[in-house]
């Protein structure tokens, strides 16, 4: 196989995983990991949840911008 370009991820979803060198699949699911945790810390902390006068006190998660 030739060689990789760094941050390619083209290779992990095209090509059999058991062709690939074993330092590469590993940076990779380091990637999707810290990917992972950013994204959960993310989406808890963007969205609140507040009340819409014009609801009746029902509440509604709004996302802000």
């Amino acid at each position: 196989m030739k060689r990789i370009k760094h941050n390619d991820l083209t290779h992990y979803f095209l090509a059999d995983h058991k062709d690939l060198p074993g330092a590469y699949l590993a940076s990779c699911k380091k990637f999707f990991r810290e990917l992972q945790a950013s994204s959960a810390k993310l989406q808890a902390s963007s969205n609140k949840r507040l009340t819409d006068p014009d609801s009746h006190g029902i509440n509604r998660i709004i996302k802000e911008k």
